[in-house]
């Protein structure tokens, strides 16, 4: 062999690492998009999965929102205190306090004393 023909193979060895590192990079390149695309399919998942129940919860909370709004209608209480068996004060057991008095520290314990008194 001579010299040009040793060059000539050289190179040619040389092109087909080239030709083979290239490959085996688009491989590599093609194998994580793969990957991050199952990833990402993943967290799709798990995000609709979370706006479903999202979407459920806002549901349950209006649907309390509902029932609070007709527990606290005047006439569904009226009704469930005559059930309870209360009826509505004399006005001799109505209790008036001031708001002039200052600042009272036990609210509760003034609101007993002046009830009983």
């Amino acid at each position: 062999m001579t010299s040009t023909q040793k060059k000539e193979l050289k190179k040619e060895k040389s092109y087909k690492l080239q030709v083979f590192t290239a490959l085996i990079l688009v491989c590599v390149l093609f194998l994580c998009n793969i990957g991050i695309t199952a990833y990402s399919s993943t967290l799709q998942y798990e995000i609709n999965s979370m706006e479903n129940q999202m979407a459920s919860m806002k549901k349950d909370v209006q649907n309390l929102q509902i029932k609070i709004k007709q527990s606290a209608n005047i006439t569904n209480l009226e009704a469930r205190a005559e059930e309870l068996g209360l009826i509505y004060p004399d006005f001799s057991q109505i209790v008036y306090l001031q708001a002039d008095s200052g600042n009272i520290e036990d609210f509760a314990l003034a609101l007993i004393e002046s009830a009983y008194n």
